[in-house]
């Protein structure tokens, strides 16, 4: 029984959460739409709206997957709640055929007036009791045959409801997998003949992707002369100081907070090849964020800001150290803060900036002192 009770909580717990992962997906789709749906009157066709298609393809194959899993999950409900009303009819039948046998054995000793010529036939007061005992048992096993039996039937007739829902549910969700497939149908063709249309901008994404490289270059410019400079004058002192900021940092990984309030990744970190450029791979030193105009970044965790800088394509470029850790904001339009100014987490240093195709967005990377450069995905919080 224990067992039967253990699989009803796992199969109880597993439900809840498929139904939390669905819910899930369908609240990150509005918030990438309402965010994308900022920036889209105000751009071209580009890079950056084949992002945001890309993007919303990702959240509706995402969606997708959590409606199969929960289509699943309400099968296996359905099963088990069909083995469950086997099982109580079955019971049910049981008990019903041992009631009859306690009542037929009842009408065989006859009724009350019997049932007391039975006790007043004792041959002693012992006998008398024993005889009174067992009368009342047999009566105390009808009267539980009875609630048994009741119970099993609202047992029963509850499970026949809740396959009910099961069956109603699985309809529900494969409406909405219908649904959901024509939608991502139609963002797959638009971005195929966004693809198409860029193909004849080759020259054009050519230069833009020789911008971004050159404004990566120089951060990487920067992060090297800067700890190339910690290398050569810290003490002592200074790095076991960075040490315990350093451990402070690390403990953090997965859980970091967000540069931003909301947004939308539309370029990851790491090297792939172009969308539309043959041949042809690039490399992000960090993450893109798609965000809604008037967008305030803030620190992912406390630091001192160790430089404050203009760089190509980037715009402003915010870095802040955090022991053997830095953190970096590009695609700044403006700067609250400056060089030396000691930051607690969640504080504002700039505002997003718009990119040539009329986006706004920040790029957002970590590094070490070793111009090592990190994933941020692997240290924010999951949303």
């Amino acid at each position: 029984m224990r067992f039967f009770f253990t699989i009803i909580a796992i199969c109880f717990s597993y439900i809840l959460f498929a139904q939390q992962d669905v819910q899930q997906a369908k609240k990150k789709i509005a918030q990438t739409s309402a965010i994308l749906k900022n920036t889209t009157e105000q751009k071209e066709t580009s890079l950056s709206e084949l992002s945001d298609l890309e993007a919303q393809i990702e959240g509706l194959e995402h969606l997708l997957d959590q409606i199969n899993k929960r289509i699943n999950v309400s099968k296996k409900e359905a099963l088990l709640a069909t083995h469950s009303i086997d099982s109580l009819n079955d019971k049910v039948l049981l008990l019903k055929q041992e009631y009859a046998q306690l009542v037929y054995a009842s009408y065989k000793t006859g009724g009350d007036f019997e049932q007391l010529a039975y006790l007043l036939a004792s041959d002693n007061f012992s006998q008398f009791v024993r005889r009174a005992s067992y009368i009342e048992h047999y009566k105390e096993i009808r009267k539980k045959q009875i609630l048994e039996i009741e119970r099993t039937q609202a047992l029963l007739a509850d499970k026949k409801v809740e396959l009910e829902e099961r069956n109603k549910e699985e309809q529900v969700l494969l409406k909405e997998e219908k649904a959901q497939l024509a939608s991502l149908k139609s963002l797959e063709k638009q971005q195929s003949e966004l693809i198409a249309d860029l193909k004849n901008k080759e020259e054009y994404l050519k230069k833009q992707l020789e911008q971004e490289r050159e404004g990566l270059a120089e951060i990487q410019r920067q992060m090297l002369a800067i700890t190339t400079k910690i290398k050569s004058d810290e003490t002592s002192r200074s790095k076991e100081l960075a040490m315990a900021s350093s451990k402070s940092f690390d403990e953090l990984q997965g859980t970091l907070i967000w540069p931003v309030p909301e947004g939308v990744i539309t370029n990851r970190f790491g090297i792939r090849p172009h969308p539309i450029l043959e041949g042809v791979s690039i490399e992000n030193h960090g993450i893109d964020i798609r965000v809604k105009q008037n967008t305030k970044v803030k620190t992912v965790h406390k630091g001192v800001v160790t430089a404050v800088s203009k760089v190509p394509n980037l715009q402003n470029v915010v870095m802040l150290r955090h022991g053997n850790y830095f953190t970096v904001y590009s695609k700044l339009s403006k700067v609250y803060v400056k060089v030396g100014d000691q930051l607690p987490s969640s504080k504002a240093i700039g505002l997003a900036g718009k990119n040539e195709d009329g986006v706004y967005e920040v790029q957002f990377q970590i590094w070490n002192t070793e111009g090592q450069k990190l994933d941020p995905e692997q240290w924010l919080a999951k949303d």
